[in-house]
């Protein structure tokens, strides 16, 4: 019917400014004809309430678009990402559907895709790039308009910070498995993201890192493959396990609230328990965890538990750093992912003076900076997005 949906979008665009032509209506007529999902997303679009909260969202958006700028002017801060020449309406109700993406169109204008970089540090805040199953990118974050669209039969919603999934788990007929389609959500250095997973299970990732989830749970167990840190809040079903495979070690859940860190780079998988019980395991060992207890899986395949205070290992996803008696080295790991710069030692013995504090993620890189260096008797010199660390 059409040879790609922006002419969808366009006219319903255009619809909602009550400016359809005879033809167009008849051509809208025959695409809400054509399937029920079409219909179901055409009385969604054009209800008062979707509209109205659309344009209560992106006038939010305008006004924090505003305070960036009067910040860039005054802080040299980066730009934020802004859409060029798209009308109020079209913002309201820009729609997306399985298969469709700014790869392959142009919706009603050119967009900017690039951010405007200075030489100052700060937190880029909540960017992703999601992977669909047949190989479509789309790049999520700041300064993107809120969108729907259908994939894989589930209703998808994204915003500036999360993803999220609507739907039913299907059924396999007569007990077959239902074929899984599997979607990633990557978030690179200096973001953050979120998604809401088809079983309403919410999760937070932290920078450089990356989720791999089915867009539909069978009817066997949830599972998910994770590379970097998560915080999960998992949605109890008990007849339906969730499991979280990261690096060698294997999270199984029936509902419950917990953190799990496993950078490759630092060589171990880190289960910290919030709330309910989980059991983390390896190839050759398994324990259960209640909350306040964390998990460690290190490279050599050792698995400990102890008693922690939970808050320093959740507080990420609060916008907070929070450190108790760590190494600086493990400190400035945290620092350089958070912040997307590269961080050289030209001292062993500074990487292992121990800090204790808190840092606001979205405060300035200068007062980070500062922070850290009253741990005693060092320089930080910054050169462009490198950090060298000297002893005085």
């Amino acid at each position: 019917m059409f040879e790609n949906y922006s002419k969808v979008v366009v006219l319903l665009v255009k619809a909602l400014q009550q400016e359809l032509t005879v033809e167009e209506e008849e051509k809208v007529r025959a695409w809400r004809e054509a399937c029920e999902e079409n219909e179901a997303l055409y009385a969604k679009v054009m209800s008062f309430e979707f509209v109205k909260m659309k344009t209560e969202q992106r006038e939010r958006a305008n006004s924090d678009d505003a305070y960036m700028q009067v910040k860039k002017r005054c802080r040299r801060r980066l730009q934020v990402r802004r859409w060029r020449n798209v009308s109020v309406a079209a913002a309201s109700i820009l729609l997306f559907f399985g298969g469709w993406f700014y790869s392959e169109t142009n919706l009603l204008s050119n967009f900017d895709n690039v951010m405007e970089k200075d030489s100052e540090i700060i937190v880029s805040g909540s960017k992703a790039e999601l992977i669909l199953s047949g190989g479509e990118r789309m790049i999520l974050g700041k300064g993107q308009l809120d969108s729907v669209w259908m994939h894989e039969g589930m209703e998808v919603h994204s915003t500036e910070d999360r993803v999220s999934y609507v739907g039913e788990r299907p059924c396999g007929k007569e007990g077959q498995p239902v074929e899984l389609q599997y979607n990633i959500l990557r978030v690179p250095r200096g973001g953050e993201y979120s998604v809401v997973l088809g079983d309403g299970t919410l999760v937070c990732l932290n920078s450089e890192s990356e989720l791999r989830y089915p867009v539909r749970f069978d009817s066997e167990e949830r599972k998910v493959f994770l590379r970097g840190e998560g915080f999960f809040e998992v949605t109890e079903d008990p007849e339906h396990p969730f499991v979280v495979e990261v690096e060698n070690a294997r999270i199984e859940v029936l509902g419950t609230t917990f953190n799990v860190c496993g950078y490759a780079a630092e060589e171990r998988v880190v289960t910290t328990l919030v709330e309910g019980m989980v059991r983390l395991s390896s190839e050759s060992q398994s324990v259960i965890l209640v909350p306040n207890e964390q998990g460690v899986l290190d490279k050599d395949g050792h698995l400990t538990k102890v008693e922690v205070d939970v808050f320093p290992h959740v507080a990420w996803q609060k916008g907070q750093l929070v450190f108790r008696q760590q190494p600086l080295e493990r400190v400035m790991q945290v620092v350089s992912r958070w912040y997307d710069v590269e961080v050289v030692f030209r001292s062993e013995k500074a990487k292992k003076i121990s800090f204790t504090g808190n840092m606001r993620r979205y405060d300035d890189f200068e007062q980070i900076v500062r922070m850290l260096e009253k741990t005693g008797g060092l320089i930080f010199n910054i050169e462009g997005r490198t950090i060298y660390i000297t002893e005085k």
